[in-house]
């Protein structure tokens, strides 16, 4: 029995086996349930990542440069699944290309540091959509023993909307500090301990003090001594109260006036309601205090038994008043026949008058006006207008018993309640400081301008000088060879022309030069010049020329105008770098542009425009770019004296030229000429010939020249053309030697300036006297010359060669031959 039971028992081994068994089953089931709760937490995780823009990274540095990146990093740069292991260049390619080489260089740096940690926002454009996105990658570093980086453990955040945010918020900031400084009255912001933290302008402006001692400013310093009580004890219940509050008191302006200013205070609020301090703004109240106070005063006096509507009528009328004789401008008030029915105190003040010196009279016959010429018509005919019902504005210069002043001057109708014109309102506000501060800029950008000319002048003229010193030291030497003698005499003539040149176009920029001005037809001159341009600019730019205004003439200085023309075009081929299409094209309008802070100008006008497709002009220099020897080229490449020669010949010829560009499309410059009609026969523009140098066969000269060293060579030179020569220093000694015997001389050739009578002057007195005695004038730069351009003489400038000299003599000689003295 006993043997019997030990056989079916179960075997210890078995046993042990079974309990194993179940023991790993449990084991198996609890792994199990972990990796499960695992799997949940880190979909969780996943999800809670994704929600919050946070992605993960690991970076391997110990076998190079391994990178793993986590599906939500995957998910903020629109990446793939694949690209999980991207590589260190995948990543660089991806930063926005202006944050890439800092981005790099700061993970690098950091990498080589001792540092723990690292952090930096970069922005990426995301691969899936190329969408602009923000990232801000906070990591640990781990180090081995000797401090070498050998992983970083980060997330990556996407703080796109933070960063936008961020920059409204700065953009906001700024756009409020603009609106402020350029609002005309304080306006300030206060903290909890009354300090400010920002002020505008004209809070600066009011205490006249820089803007940091300004926000630190104690009030209560410039604050009417009867006005500091109740505006403190006000002012601690309005901040106490946390809403809006108003106080009226007098302050000390930083001119040392007292001004009334109602200041209006606002609580403010941070985003979870916390009061953090106040915003304020203040007005000046000054003249609407004192008109309050004088009608206080005025009604105090008022009798008690006047009815109700005459003391209605009577205040609102006290009240006009007051307004308008505390008013800084000058106002009165016309009936329907323009005759004064008032004017302020400010009105009167200006003409020295009372009231009865003036109410009743016509408006425009009053001393406001009388004693500046032509503005009587101008105020009735302004007065005419405004009867139409149309308001009427005039800047005009006034000649009133306190001065010359400068107004700017308005006119309105008067309407009653129906829409009926009454008479009319006249008001002058004075703005003669404000032409004077004008006129102060003007002339200090004129000293400017100036100081700028006469260094480019210098620059230039001793260049040239230079050369004709070291061309003459050479000249001195006995042993020098004749080939290289003639080398230097013609390096001598070269250099003289360029100098020239160079005053003639300073003369353009100036408007000095004396122009020759003839009637030619635009279109066909500009024809002419494209001829000319082609082989300047190029075979790879191609030259259209667009003529609107086949029969369009003008009246200017032909050579000046080819001279404008051919300028403009070179800068244009220099800006389209030898390469592109320039357009000349002529058309007819009607006015010029406001162009320069000038007014628009009427008329009938000739616009030549000059197009290229270069790299255009920057806004920065377009205000510049007629400033002589102002130039964007290379040393060597340009005088920065085209455009200026441009300008000045459009402005002498009472016209203008504008210019429009876009960085990299190109430029358009436009030359406004004034029409011209046309001519009875029109000539050929360059028809005249030259001719070489000839003789002066004997012919008397009569020498005008003050100057002992130009005289002398003057004289030598026409004697060697075969004139006979006499030479005097002044006018009045040459009209002696007429006086005596008016024969005596075939010819006068004087000097302009000159001591006493200059050359014009000369000139017109033989012409009258003696009118078959040619003469012929001669300068190097004479604003009067310029000034008389169009009075018919001859003329050569200086420096001159003797074949036009001879020419110019030799024509004006021929040219009265047939007159009898």
């Amino acid at each position: 029995m006993t043997t019997a039971n030990a056989l079916n028992d179960p075997l210890p081994e078995t046993i042990a086996a079974e309990r194993l068994r179940q023991h790993l089953e449990e084991i198996a089931r609890e792994r199990d349930q972990a990796y499960y709760a695992l799997q949940e937490r880190e979909a969780e995780l996943a999800q809670i990542q994704r929600i919050a823009g946070v992605g993960g990274l690991e970076i391997d540095l110990r076998r190079g440069v391994r990178n793993r990146r986590t599906p939500e990093y995957l998910h903020i740069h629109g990446l793939p699944a694949e690209a999980a292991e991207e590589t260190y260049d995948e990543w660089v390619g991806r930063i926005f290309p202006e944050d890439r080489a800092r981005t790099a260089e700061r993970l690098l740096a950091t990498l080589k540091t001792d540092s723990e940690d690292y952090s930096d926002k970069y922005r990426i454009i995301r691969q899936n959509d190329g969408e602009i996105r923000w990232i801000s990658v906070v990591g640990k570093i781990e180090r081995d023993a000797a401090g070498r980086a050998l992983r970083l453990i980060g997330a990556d955040i996407d703080v796109t909307d933070q960063m936008l945010a961020q920059a409204t918020l700065q953009e906001s900031e700024e756009r409020f500090r603009l609106i402020a400084d350029s609002a005309p009255v304080p306006i300030w912001v206060t903290k909890l301990d009354r300090k400010r933290s920002f002020a505008n302008q004209a809070y600066v402006d009011f205490l006249g003090l820089p803007f940091e001692e300004a926000i630190d400013f104690d009030w209560r310093k410039v604050l009417h001594p009867d006005d500091l009580p109740h505006v403190l004890q006000q002012s601690v219940q309005g901040e106490a109260s946390l809403k809006p509050f108003v106080l009226e008191a007098r302050y000390k302006r930083a001119d040392g006036q007292w001004r009334w200013l109602r200041s209006e205070s606002q609580p403010r609020w941070d985003p979870n309601g916390k009061h953090i301090g106040f915003i304020g703004v203040a007005h000046d109240v000054t003249a609407a205090k004192q008109a309050e106070i004088e009608l206080r005063q005025l009604n105090e006096t008022l009798e008690q038994r006047i009815t109700e509507r005459t003391a209605q009528l009577e205040s609102n009328e006290a009240r006009l008043r007051s307004i308008l004789e505390t008013s800084n401008q000058y106002q009165g008030l016309l009936n329907l026949a323009g005759e004064l029915l008032y004017a302020n105190n400010t009105a009167l003040a200006g003409i020295k008058a009372e009231p009865s010196d003036v109410v009743g009279k016509p408006f425009w016959d009053t001393p406001w006006f009388t004693a500046t010429a032509g503005l009587p018509a101008t105020v009735r005919e302004a007065f005419n207008t405004v009867l139409t019902g149309e308001a009427v504005r005039i800047e005009m210069q006034l000649r009133l018993p306190i001065g010359e002043r400068y107004f700017d001057f308005s006119m309105r109708p008067l309407l009653d309640q129906h829409g009926r014109i009454l008479g009319a309102v006249p008001e002058a506000v004075d703005i003669t400081e404000r032409r004077r501060g004008e006129e102060a800029l003007r002339q200090s950008q004129k000293m400017e301008a100036i100081g700028q000319l006469t260094g480019g002048v210098a620059h230039d003229f001793n260049n040239l000088l230079t050369i004709i010193r070291s061309a003459t030291d050479f000249l001195r030497r006995r042993e020098l060879p004749e080939e290289r003698r003639r080398r230097y005499v013609d390096a001598i003539s070269e250099t003289v022309e360029r100098a020239s040149n160079l005053t003639a176009q300073l003369l353009a920029f100036a408007r000095r030069q004396p122009l020759k001005p003839q009637v030619f037809n635009v279109g066909t001159q500009v024809e002419s010049v494209a001829q000319l341009v082609r082989p300047l600019v190029g075979s790879r730019i191609q030259i259209e020329v667009d003529i609107q205004a086949p029969d369009c003439f003008t009246i200017a200085d032909v050579a000046q105008f080819e001279t404008a023309l051919i300028n403009l075009a070179i800068n244009a081929r220099d800006a389209m770098k030898d390469e592109g299409a320039l357009t000349i094209s002529v058309k007819k309008v009607q006015g010029i542009p406001s162009l320069r802070a000038q007014s628009a100008r009427s008329g009938d006008f000739v616009a030549i425009s000059i197009s290229d497709t270069g790299t255009g002009i920057a806004p920065e220099n377009i205000e510049a770019i007629f400033e002589p020897f102002f130039t964007t080229k290379e040393v060597g490449k340009g005088t920065g004296l085209g455009l200026s020669q441009a300008f000045g010949f459009a402005k002498q010829s009472e016209g203008d030229i504008a210019v429009a560009s876009t960085p990299g499309q190109g430029a358009t410059f436009t030359i406004y000429l004034p029409q011209a009609p046309s001519p009875v026969g029109e000539k050929a523009a360059a028809a005249i010939a030259s001719e070489s140098a000839t003789t002066g066969r004997g012919y008397r000269v009569l020498v005008v020249e003050d100057n002992d060293d130009v005289g002398r060579f003057s004289t030598e030179l026409l004697e060697d053309l075969g004139y006979v020569v006499r030479r005097v220093a002044e006018a009045g000694a040459a009209l002696a030697i007429l006086a005596d015997d008016e024969f005596a001389v075939d010819l006068v050739f004087s000097d302009v300036i000159m001591p006493g009578m200059n050359g014009v002057e000369l000139a017109g007195i033989v012409r009258e006297r003696y009118p078959g005695l040619p003469v012929v004038l001669t300068s190097g730069y004479s604003n009067v010359l310029a000034e008389n351009a169009h009075r018919g003489f001859e003329l050569i400038q200086k420096p001159y060669s003797v074949e036009s000299l001879s020419r110019i003599l030799r024509k004006a000689i021929s040219e009265k031959l047939p007159v009898a003295r």
